[in-house]
């Protein structure tokens, strides 16, 4: 029972483990709009017009015009795991790289002005639905000839998608000068992991895997968000937008397949104590995020905004892990707070097109890099368009580079480190608006 367990846990931990790259520093999908994306998602006290305030500025909602707006984030990553000296496995691989890896994430927002001085929206969007992949051999083939990277006994094929409803209310307390908005928001889940299992070291079987194991879940969950603007004199506004903290209860279903290691009897006494397939549920509290801001515009053709995120992870600290046949236990991740900052700038170059540029970064949330999390201090670059195609329909599109300095990491749990991950991704973002009642001027 205890190698059950063990194998449950490890299960379970990735599981956990799984959602971190897709909602922490390293991964968090904030692109949910070309308008925003354009400029790195600067502009809490610089919302565009496009309805995406719903989810960037929800106080802005009351001074921006109704709005419909749909859209789509193309998102690429790719990662190298290059070893140290003396820590080269056995099949002398120096290095292996994840396939570049390509997900969607949809968009949509709608705005609506009640009066002069409220407003309604709703949003639907995707801030967390990303994964990692890498290439190992078969479970019915575990030592084939082709790549199989030692982090597959952390994860190597792993996917979140995440959904958040946000239905929001703005209104305008003092009329173009203090603004508030708040909503509720509707989170809805889904995880599968799959990672292998290594054996006893006991038995010599410390880097060998004696199990598949794949796990499938999902949850929902609530939370809210609240946001307010002041201007501060006619040029310059101060904003801050503030994400509670959400409690999702996942649960799902562990399936174990046995990976024979070809020793009848190693196989035997492994296959006795084999866990059975069962039902295993965690929570998993999504960290609150605090983001405030300035903007200014010099000039009635450029805006400049400047924010200051901070993302309180350190509520990823410990999980209750529940196993519907053995006994419960808690996993401690020891993640941190970390911190964000975004510099955005835009220039209308012609009463029909607009310019973006912005520039991005933000601190590690993980203590260290993992085949899960192969995640660092990242900087982000980014360049955008924005096109009126009539009075009301406008088209933006929007770029945005991502590069990670070198760092250091294990791969295998609980492992010492074995080398360096190397990581970078680009982000292309379009969104489509429609304006009733015509563009808002800057």
């Amino acid at each position: 029972m205890r190698r059950s367990l063990a194998i449950a846990s490890a299960a379970v931990a990735a599981c956990v483990a799984v959602g971190t790259p897709l909602h922490a520093q390293g991964s968090s999908v904030d692109q949910q709009s070309a308008c925003m994306s354009g400029r790195v998602s600067a502009g809490v006290a610089l919302p565009c017009d496009d309805g995406s305030a719903v989810f960037f500025s929800p106080a802005a909602m009351a001074m921006s015009p109704s709005a419909v707006n749909v859209g789509l984030a193309v998102v690429r990553s790719s990662n190298t795991f290059r070893y140290d000296p003396g820590m080269i496995p056995a099949s002398g691989e120096t290095s292996f790289d994840r396939d570049p890896e390509i997900k969607l994430v949809p968009q949509a927002y709608l705005n609506y002005r009640l009066n002069d001085r409220t407003a309604v929206g709703i949003a639907a969007l995707a801030p967390y639905g990303l994964g990692l992949k890498w290439d190992v051999c078969p479970a019915d083939e575990p030592r084939c000839d082709g790549p199989n990277f030692e982090g597959r006994f952390t994860g190597y094929d792993n996917q979140f998608k995440g959904l958040y409803i946000q239905p929001t209310v703005a209104f305008q307390v003092v009329p173009d000068r203090f603004l508030v908005g708040a909503g509720v928001d509707y989170v809805m889940g889904s995880i599968e992991v799959n990672r292998r299992q290594f054996g006893p070291a006991a038995l010599g079987l410390g880097n060998t895997e004696i199990a598949d194991v794949n796990l499938a879940g999902d949850g929902t969950g609530w939370t809210y968000h609240v946001g307010a603007m002041l201007r501060l004199e006619p040029k310059t506004w101060l904003a801050a937008r503030y994400l509670g903290q959400a409690n999702i209860e996942m649960d799902g279903d562990a399936d174990f397949t046995q990976v024979l290691t070809n020793n009848p009897l190693v196989d035997g006494a492994i296959g006795a104590q084999f866990p059975a397939d069962q039902g295993v549920s965690t929570q998993i509290d999504f960290p609150a995020m605090l983001v405030v801001g300035v903007s200014h515009r010099p000039t009635s053709r450029l805006g400049l905004a400047l924010d200051y995120q901070r993302t309180y992870w350190s509520s990823f600290d410990a999980f209750p892990v529940n196993f519907e046949t053995s006994t419960p236990d808690t996993l401690t991740l020891g993640y941190s707070d970390a911190n964000t900052l975004r510099f955005g700038a835009e220039y209308q170059a012609t009463n029909e097109l607009m310019v973006r540029a912005g520039f991005r970064w933000n601190e590690a949330a993980s203590p260290r890099a993992t085949p899960f999390l192969p995640e660092g201090e990242r900087n982000y670059w980014s360049l955008g368009l924005g096109y009126k195609l009539s009075n009301a329909l406008s088209f933006d599109a929007s770029g945005q580079y991502i590069k990670q300095p070198d760092r250091a990491g294990a791969v295998i749990p609980e492992g010492p480190r074995a080398g360096i991950y190397e990581a970078d991704g680009m982000v292309f973002n379009f969104t489509l608006a429609y304006r009733f009642g015509g563009m808002r001027q800057p």
